[in-house]
């Protein structure tokens, strides 16, 4: 199966090329993978998706392409709207001229945290900022042109990747004696290397002849706020001696920090994915939170 994977370059693109690396000697005799960064094909533009098409001749796309910059994207809509929407508008497209299938990754941010039980991938939907709106939006046009595709809703994806909270975390705990952390917006982090497990397996049960397309929810089994994961990420790391004090950590409130940072887009307060379905569909399970956090933060 030869498999185009769009944005090499970005957190969970690097890591399924490192996923397939260590594990080439059960991949290399199933699948080609051949990966871009925008560099290579500017999937906003249609032409350049194309071509690419034409000359590679995928069996299947995934696509890790977003703009995920959730408070820029306030300012720079149009630009988000290009990436996740636009994108994938012409993926989705070439996907069905060719006719084979995409898989999609996108958010728990398409929802707006009013739920008190862990969302469904059948729920409301009424994302609360330009980020989510863009990739609800993304999901709604692969939906209408695509028979066949996976959308693969995630949160909270950390990875030693890319810029994101863990790797903040670490670096502000080695400058500063005390950290402020949001104490009321809850979800499941997501490491990246299990994320990356989780499309290859489905890659390959795609590959033996699985077809039950639509959208599932995958993420980590722990839910958590901020301020608790930035507890558990420093007490790991102090533990595997990758810092040599622990800073104090101060708790928050959204509102209070959105006043202290001037952030002006909003999040969800309450975005816990229910991940039942992708275990009775697909066989997929999440690895217990403790273990993917030790590998985690052992790869910081």
């Amino acid at each position: 199966m030869k498999v185009w994977l769009v944005s090499a370059d970005g957190q969970l693109g690097q890591s399924l090329i490192a996923y397939c690396k260590q594990n080439s000697s059960l991949l290399s005799a199933r699948f080609e993978l051949q990966s871009t960064s925008k560099s290579d094909v500017d999937i906003c533009c249609s032409d350049a998706v194309s071509r690419y098409m034409a000359m590679f001749k995928p069996d299947i796309i995934v696509n890790a392409a977003a703009y995920t910059n959730v408070e820029q994207a306030e300012t720079d809509i149009e630009l988000c709207r290009e990436v996740n929407l636009v994108g994938t508008s012409n993926l989705a497209n070439t996907a069905s001229h060719h006719n084979i299938p995409l898989i999609h990754l996108s958010t728990d941010y398409v929802f707006d945290g009013n739920s008190i039980s862990p969302y469904l991938e059948t729920d409301d939907t009424q994302p609360l900022n330009t980020y989510g709106k863009t990739k609800l939006q993304s999901e709604e046009r692969i939906n209408k042109i695509l028979k066949q595709y996976l959308i693969i809703r995630t949160s909270w994806l950390i990875s030693q990747y890319g810029n994101n909270f863990a790797k903040t975390v670490l670096r502000l705990s080695k400058q500063h004696s005390q950290l402020t952390m949001i104490s009321d917006q809850q979800g499941c982090p997501t490491f990246a290397d299990d994320l990356s497990a989780t499309i290859f397996k489905l890659l390959i049960a795609i590959d033996a002849g699985q077809a039950d397309w639509g959208t599932f929810h995958y993420c980590g089994n722990a839910a958590m706020t901020w301020f608790e994961l930035t507890q558990q990420i420093l007490d790991e790391a102090l533990l595997q001696k990758k810092i040599s004090s622990k800073p104090e950590v101060v708790a928050i409130s959204s509102e209070a920090f959105a006043v202290q940072a001037n952030i002006k887009a909003l999040r969800p307060k309450y975005s816990v994915l229910e991940c039942q379905k992708i275990k009775e569909v697909w066989g997929i399970t999440a690895p217990e939170w403790t273990c993917s956090l030790k590998r985690l933060v052992e790869n910081l």
